[in-house]
């Protein structure tokens, strides 16, 4: 798979989807220590309990997806494991998103799974107390790309505490966005 092309079009998309990205950054850096549960939902990498972030890039027949959301949401703390209950939590929680299980697309488009790859800052040396997430990252091969037209998410029964997902695409030049709650979990493009 051709992941150079999909990386620099997964970044293309997070740029054109969340706006300027570095000035974001920096805002977040000089202002540590505000309240981040009041962070806007729609900035790149906002760590908001409840929400998470799903963005799906798709050229040609090949897909990539990531996903982020606050380890808070998805195991119910942000800190190092400190006991053996929470550290089975964690690995669960990995498994879980490495089986891909939570997603599905439209059978007509014939996509299967290529590669998985579930991560958390709670797995870290460093991590910082109180701002811990969950990443997954996916790559896709769609035999019929072009019968792409609907995502549906079964996260909000296995994670009851995500609220809100923001899903942002780019579907071979076409590009969109929507949120996904637990009641409209099935995304059209």
């Amino acid at each position: 798979m051709k992941f150079s092309l999909l990386s620099s079009l997964f970044f293309a998309c997070n740029l054109m989807l969340s706006g300027t990205v570095v000035a974001q950054e920096f805002a977040q850096s000089t202002n540590e220590h505000a309240a981040h549960e009041h962070e806007d939902i729609t900035s790149l990498g906002s760590h908001v309990h409840g929400h998470g972030i799903l963005t799906i890039v798709l050229e040609g027949n090949e897909m990539q997806l990531a996903f982020q959301a606050a380890a808070q949401s998805v195991v119910g703390f942000e800190h190092k494991p400190v006991t053996a209950e929470q550290q089975q939590e964690i690995t669960a929680a990995i498994v879980v998103f490495n089986q891909a299980a939570w997603f599905s697309f439209n059978v007509d488009a014939n996509c299967e799974l290529a590669q998985a790859e579930a991560s958390t800052d709670l797995t870290q040396l460093h991590t910082k107390q109180g701002h811990a997430d969950f990443y997954a990252n996916y790559a896709l091969l769609c035999q019929r790309p072009a019968k792409l037209n609907e995502l549906q998410l079964h996260i909000f029964n296995l994670i009851p505490t995500l609220e809100n997902i923001e899903v942002q695409w780019v579907i071979n030049g076409q590009q969109g966005a929507t949120n996904a709650t637990f009641g409209n979990s099935t995304i059209k493009f």
